[in-house]
């Protein structure tokens, strides 16, 4: 600290900043919370020689001053502290510690030279005098050299974390939601990823998923203390390619930009195409796994799953019943409070006008879906009983099949060719997406086909099983699959009005 400059200068209350990037792990050799203890150390030895008294200590541990998304606490601290001239000034041990990125050390220099009063800035490897022009250039000279380090530094752990994944390695650090270690599975929460497959397939949303999951305390290793899981943690769990060994690599750069990007569209290949397993336990199978993105990259476009404005109905037969008077799907409303069809039955299913329909028909909507649940799980079951195991796989199927292999061989024969210089850029771009579409129509078509009568049998007693514990969600994606419609007929004069159900006039249409 220049003594010149603080001449006549009552001791002014100074910020003492003390950063380490990285505390790394137990035994892996770097500094952890001795680092910060040091610095501080320096911080008061700085004092010591000069006309300073040090207010605070503000420390960010664990935290990089490079990466941009990164948010450090006690330095947001200090510059409040410093713009309301609690502090005149900080002392570090060295400027890196204070500012790797320019533009944090230009919020400094604003503050420094609009600053009507002395200020200091020193750190064990000289003063730098922010409110000069001098001082400032020197200031900006280091920053940008400690930013070159961190860059270069960055570009080397990005290489060498690329390397890793191609050769299949885990992820370092936190444990992924699943496993208790980088290699084994957790028991406990395989299982709860098990049933969330389950239960998205069967048409629950994401939505209820992780509010379930909250209220269950279900926590993800990244979830702070204190806090539920959140929406984005749900989805990023389930999304996850190592659930059936793939190995994925999203660079660094690309987080700092995105922040929680899709871990399936980083998913690492071969040169063949092919994605590299990982040296882990899995939970999924690869077909387990791609089932489950194709139904939730199959809502995007809908809107389930989404709590905020989503389409999603309350009701179980919204738009699957339909009036018999004029087919138009039936929404429901809710009975007037205090009636004694509102205490009976709460809602109704109604035609309405608003909505194309000629407002002629209502029904009290409890019995109705009673009704069809019934009939439904009695149709599960007859199909959980009536197997014919020999029966042959559709050629249909089959042929499909055989064409998503030809399908899988021609891009990988494509990426050859490329990485030959067979193919221009333009060309394998243009045969991959010819290649990409074809390849979607063909796996809808096998998901449509590919039913067997014993998976059907299997599916439909899981069904039956499960039904009381589905969502309205889940239940209606299972009446979907099998009833194309449910057509109510007028009761005629006085029927439904004494609250007599008369089944003969609802009638199912299968799919």
């Amino acid at each position: 600290m220049k003594a010149a400059t603080l001449a006549g200068v009552d001791m002014l209350d100074v910020g003492g900043y003390t950063r380490i990037s990285d505390i790394g792990q137990l035994g892996d050799g770097r500094d952890g919370r001795e680092g910060v203890v040091r610095q501080r150390e320096d911080v008061y030895d700085l004092a010591k020689g000069s006309r300073c008294n040090v207010h605070r200590i503000y420390e960010d541990n664990d935290t990089s001053a490079y990466k941009r998304r990164v948010k450090r606490k006690a330095f947001e601290d200090m510059i409040i502290d410093l713009q309301t001239g609690t502090i005149s000034g900080i002392l570090a041990y060295n400027i890196d510690r204070i500012a790797r990125q320019p533009r944090d050390l230009e919020r400094l220099i604003d503050i420094y030279e609009q600053a009507r009063r002395p200020m200091v800035f020193g750190t064990t490897a000289g003063d730098y005098d922010l409110t000069t022009a001098d001082g400032r250039f020197q200031a900006r000279i280091y920053v940008t050299i400690a930013n070159k380090f961190s860059a270069d530094a960055a570009r080397r752990v990005a290489r060498q974390k690329f390397a890793e994944a191609q050769d299949g390695r885990p992820h370092k650090g936190q444990r992924a939601f699943g496993w208790k270690d980088l290699e084994h599975v957790d028991p406990v929460e395989a299982e709860i990823i098990r049933k969330a497959r389950r239960d998205i397939l069967n048409g629950k949303r994401i939505s209820t998923l992780h509010r379930e999951w909250a209220e269950a305390g279900v926590r993800a290793p990244q979830t702070p203390e204190g806090k539920t899981i959140s929406y984005t943690s749900v989805k990023y769990v389930l999304r996850n390619p190592r659930l059936c060994g793939y190995r994925a690599y999203i660079p660094q750069e690309h987080r700092e930009r995105s922040g929680r990007l899709d871990p399936v569209e980083y998913l690492v290949e071969r040169t063949d195409g092919t994605p590299i397993v990982g040296k882990w336990e899995t939970i999924f199978s690869p077909e387990e796994w791609r089932e489950l993105v194709d139904e939730l990259d199959a809502r995007k476009n809908t809107g389930a799953g989404r709590q905020v404005g989503s389409t999603v109905t309350k009701r179980l037969l919204t738009n699957i019943a339909r009036c018999g008077e004029c087919g138009s799907g039936l929404n429901s409303a809710m009975y007037q409070r205090g009636t004694k069809s509102y205490e009976k039955y709460g809602y109704y299913y109604v035609c309405k006008p608003a909505n194309g329909g000629c407002g002629k028909l209502s029904r009290s909507g409890p019995p109705v879906e009673d009704y069809v649940e019934k009939i439904l799980l009695g149709h599960l079951k007859k199909q959980a009983h009536d197997v014919t195991p020999t029966e042959v796989e559709d050629p249909e199927l089959t042929q499909a099949k055989e064409k998503l292999k030809q399908i899988d061989a021609d891009k990988a024969e494509a990426r050859a060719l490329r990485a030959q210089d067979r193919l221009s850029l333009a060309e394998f771009a243009r045969e991959i997406s010819r290649l990409e579409g074809k390849e979607a129509e063909l796996k809808e078509k096998v998901s449509t086909l590919a039913v067997s009568p014993i998976r059907a049998s299997s599916a439909a007693a899981r069904i039956i099983r499960e039904w009381k514990s589905y969502t309205v969600d889940m239940k209606r994606a299972e009446i979907r699959r099998s009833i194309e419609a449910v057509v109510i007929s007028k009761a005629g004069k006085g029927g439904a009005q004494r609250g007599v159900f008369r089944p003969e006039l609802i009638e199912i249409v299968w799919k």
